[in-house]
């Protein structure tokens, strides 16, 4: 009885370091895609970040019902409307919810598409979001997300240069020496 809950307990123990390594393993592999994915659209991977923390919570199997009709998937909710013109590069809903690399690049590209048309601006983002339909209504839509997404983005910001200091706080004299 005695060696069986040991193996138990062994079992247990090897469950929990495996699930812990996969969960590491999965979140480094998506920080690398938010670099590299900011890195080829030119677009600031934290930002990359922000808006994901945003419209999923950073759950990379989320499916977001739209108020007005679709639906979002994944890590940057790539909403259903452009299905049809992602599935002409082999890329599907599936694909979407299981791949956070390439869910991440799908988002950035359409972010990327914001910033060519609107400027790289605050807009821009909400536009991520709230579409580039130019009303009163979008307007306000897109100025409700954005101001969301700086918020996050400034903590992320905030909470990076707080990390870097505690590792290796600066002394103002140090700089100009």
């Amino acid at each position: 009885m005695k060696c069986l809950l040991t193996f138990f307990k062994l079992h247990i123990a090897l469950f929990f370091v495996f699930t812990a390594f996969f969960f590491l393993s999965d979140i480094a592999h998506a920080t690398s895609c938010y670099v590299r994915a900011g890195r080829y659209y030119k677009i600031d991977p934290d930002l990359l970040l922000a808006i994901a923390w945003k419209e999923s919570r950073l759950d990379k199997h989320a499916i977001g019902q739209n108020p007005h009709g679709g639906y979002g998937t994944g890590l940057m909710q790539v909403d259903s409307q452009h299905f049809k013109e992602l599935k002409t590069y082999g890329i599907t809903p599936h694909r979407l919810l299981n791949d956070s690399c390439l869910n991440i690049y799908t988002g950035a590209y359409y972010l990327a598409i914001a910033f060519r048309k609107f400027g790289r601006t605050w807009q821009a983002v909400g536009a991520y979001n709230a579409g580039f339909k130019i009303n009163e209504i979008q307007n306000q839509r897109r100025l409700l997300y954005s101001n969301d997404v700086k918020r996050i983005y400034l903590t992320i910001k905030r909470k990076k240069s707080s990390a870097i200091n505690s590792i290796h706080p600066t002394k103002k004299s140090e700089l100009f020496n």
